[in-house]
């Protein structure tokens, strides 16, 4: 599993994940719009995709859609030469579930726009890093 950074009462470490996140300077933001009713279901996928050598690390938060029917995940990725079309294979899942596969512009500005969502155990948060 990847790090879960939560303090004492379960809660999550919102400044902490905002400094791994930074640090790390991620180069794509994607956003995954999967059928998913359980925030957990992409677990597995994720540490499959983390452990391919291409690879270096990747931070995703699952999120609530706005219809309150299902999740959908942002995931920030740092891989050699990767594409939408490689990443849905990798995470066998049909390319149209992806929507956004962007080049990251503003490291401050996807910080703020991936943990949004942050509060207590309401999301689900991974860290997966090889170094």
């Amino acid at each position: 599993m990847g790090t879960i950074l939560i303090d004492e009462n379960g809660k999550h470490i919102w400044n902490e994940w905002t400094k791994i996140i930074r640090r790390e300077k991620f180069k794509t933001l994607v956003t995954i719009q999967a059928p998913m009713r359980n925030r957990y279901s992409f677990e597995t996928k994720m540490e499959s995709l983390a452990s391919l050598s291409r690879v270096n690390n990747l931070f995703y938060s699952v999120e609530r859609n706005a219809d309150r029917k299902g999740y959908h995940i942002h995931l920030l990725l740092n891989a050699y030469k990767t594409t939408r079309d490689q990443l849905a294979w990798a995470l066998d899942i049909k390319r149209s579930y992806i929507p956004y596969y962007e080049d990251v512009y503003s490291t401050v500005g996807v910080t703020n726009y991936v943990i949004k969502h942050m509060k207590s155990d309401q999301i689900h948060y991974s860290y997966f890093n090889k170094k």
